[in-house]
Order: C-alpha cells, then sequence, then structure tokens
C-alpha cells in the first residue's frame, strides 16, 4: 500500500493591486526578493529574466514572501477574483508588504480587463501544486 503525502493549506483573504514593473519583460531576476537563495529564481531555476518564468506575466509580489530567501519565492498560487469567482495561477517573484502585487496583465485576467480601473480587487488565494503553474 502506497501512501501519498498531502498538505492542506489555508486560503487567505485578502486584495490584490498591480505594479507596472511585473509588465516589464526585461526585469532581471536578481532585483527581486526571490532573486537567488535556496528558492530563488536564478539560483534555483536558472532564471535571468522575469519573462522567463512559466506563464509570464502571470506573476507578482505575494504577502507571504518574507523577503530575499523566502521559501515561498517561486511558488504557485491560485488567485480568486471574491466578486466574479474568476481565478489565475500566479508565480511569487517577490515579496508584497500587505496582499499581492500583480502584473497588470494577471489583474486584467483575473478581472475581465479592468484592472487599472479597479486597482485593487478583494481576492482569496492559496498555494497550489507547481506544475499547475508550468515549474
Amino acid at each position: 500500500m502506497t501512501f501519498a503525502a498531502s498538505t492542506v493549506l489555508a486560503e487567505v483573504h485578502s486584495t490584490a493591486a498591480y505594479d507596472n514593473v511585473y509588465d516589464l519583460p526585461g526585469v532581471p531576476t536578481l532585483d527581486l526578493a526571490c532573486s537567488n537563495g535556496v528558492a530563488g529564481l536564478s539560483s534555483a531555476l536558472g532564471l535571468d529574466r522575469i519573462s522567463q518564468v512559466p506563464h509570464y506575466p502571470l506573476v507578482g509580489a505575494v504577502e507571504k514572501v518574507e523577503g530575499w530567501g523566502s521559501l515561498s519565492c517561486g511558488k504557485c498560487f491560485c488567485v480568486t477574483n471574491q466578486q466574479s469567482g474568476q481565478s489565475i495561477n500566479i508565480i511569487a517573484v517577490d515579496q508584497a508588504d500587505t496582499g499581492l502585487a500583480l502584473s497588470l496583465a494577471a489583474l486584467d485576467q483575473l478581472t475581465g480587463g479592468q484592472g487599472q480601473v479597479l486597482g485593487r480587487v478583494d481576492v482569496r488565494y492559496e498555494e497550489i501544486g507547481w506544475w499547475e503553474c508550468g515549474l
């Protein structure tokens, strides 16, 4: 008999906004909190530019990333717009003081193209398997 390990991760209620820096494909990963270190985009995954992150531009800063060297770097999160129910999967590439700061392209997907107009939306998010973000 084989047992598979599973972890139930708590869903977090928060907000998501956008930061245009994550829409710039040439941003070096070494400029982000998730640059190098054990779970770093550059050191662990060999990614030099933000555009090399799988499923780019579905990336952003997440409050669970405590700073440089965080084990939450590179994790995959399912983010759901609490009003519409629309969900996207994003990869944590940076630290957010509160909530999430996504690329505008990602917030647009989450809001039906209304990211810039709305600016910030209520969301819930949870960590999901890395394979769901193409890692």
